[in-house]
Order: structure tokens, then sequence, then C-alpha cells
């Protein structure tokens, strides 16, 4: 299986599948494919069905995946600015993927979900999902904006905006927090919601919230 990423202001990502070799993304975002591609559904099936329905109508991930088996190519685009990026996986290896930004996967690579608590305060963050993935295996993401990706040393945290987090390793503690604009209560009352990282593990951020407006 071979995956070519293809740069631009909207970059894509060509598969490459032998006979039997498959992949998956989330439904909708094919550009293209070759006849001899078979097209299937994956149904997530973690955490039941109270959980399934939680993380859909709240949290945005999808109910099921789209699967892709060769022989042959198949297209894939987030419809975009930003890059594309492939990650090898390591045996047991696991990456926490921002909701919206995982392409595809290879199909022997588990999908699970990871849930982000929030701070809970009466009109703010209520938390979030990440789609979760253990290797062996490749995967590619899409970043909106450009990349910085970082190390964690054990017990290393970094303060970041809540729409930047492209991707994270499992062992990497991503909790929410209400930063102060400045001390007394109004800097409480107007505090802003951002994350801290800790590690150990791999970070990569993002630089444009894909979930905010841009012009």
């Amino acid at each position: 299986m071979e995956f070519e990423t293809v740069a631009g202001l909207v970059p894509s990502i060509l598969v490459t599948l032998q006979a039997n070799e498959s992949v998956y993304c989330e439904h909708g975002i094919m550009l293209f494919k070759d006849p001899s591609v078979s097209v299937g559904r994956k149904t997530i099936k973690s955490g039941g069905l109270l959980k399934t329905m939680e993380r859909t109508t709240v949290g945005g991930i999808p109910y099921f995946l789209t699967e892709f088996t060769g022989p042959g190519v198949v297209g894939f685009s987030r419809d975009g600015v930003g890059e594309v990026r492939v990650v090898e996986l390591a045996p047991n290896e696991v990456l926490d993927v921002a909701e919206g930004s995982l392409i595809c996967a290879e199909n022997h690579i588990p999908y699970d979900m990871h849930y982000v608590k929030g701070t809970h305060r009466p009109g703010r963050m209520v938390g979030f999902w990440m789609d979760r993935l253990t290797g062996p295996g490749k995967v590619a993401l899409h970043a909106y904006g450009n990349v910085i990706s970082m190390g964690l040393a054990p017990n290393e945290t970094i303060t970041a905006d809540m729409g930047a987090l492209l991707f994270k390793s499992g062992t990497v503690n991503a909790a929410t927090h209400n930063l102060p604009f400045g001390g007394g209560f109004l800097g409480k009352l107007e505090a802003y919601e951002v994350l801290l990282l800790t590690g150990p593990g791999k970070v990569a951020l993002q630089s444009i919230d894909p979930k905010q407006p841009h012009y």
C-alpha cells in the first residue's frame, strides 16, 4: 500500500491499493477512485448505543466509516487549506487525532474514540472527542494551516489554544483549563478555555482553527 501526498493550497492524498488491501476514512471525503476499488461500510461499535449517540450528536464523530478495498487508486481531500501528513505508527503506538483531521488509515489499524472532559463552566466548553488509532500502520492526516511538531518530556507541559491541537500521543495527557485574563473576579469571569498538554509523548499543532470562520 502506497500513500502519496499531493501538495498545494488544498492538499490531497493518493492511496494505491493492491488486491485485498483496504483503507478507511470518514464518509464524503473521497475525490475519486478507480472502478476496481470497492466501497463498503465500517461500523464503529465501541461504547455501545448510548455512547454512539453522544459522540455523533454532540461530538461530531461519525456513526460509520467508509472502507475502500483494492486493487486500484483512490484519492482523498478534506477540502481545506493546509498540509497533509502521513504518520507511521509503531506496534501498539496510540495516536489521538483532532476531530475532522483524519483523512484515512490502513484498515487493520483499530479505530476508537477518546473523550477530553471540559471545564463544565456555564456557557463554557463541555469537552470534545478525538479519534484514537493504534498501530502498527500508516495514517494520513489533514492539518489546517501549518504544522508545529514537538516532543514533550515526562511532566513537561505546554498551554495550547483549543483549535490548535492536531494530534497527540496516547501517553500525552490533555486537560481543559480556564485561563484567567488577569486577576480578580473579572479576570476569572472572562477566563479563556485552553488545553494543558503534559508529556511524555509527541504533539502536533495546526496554525488554523478549523472551527473558526476565515475570510
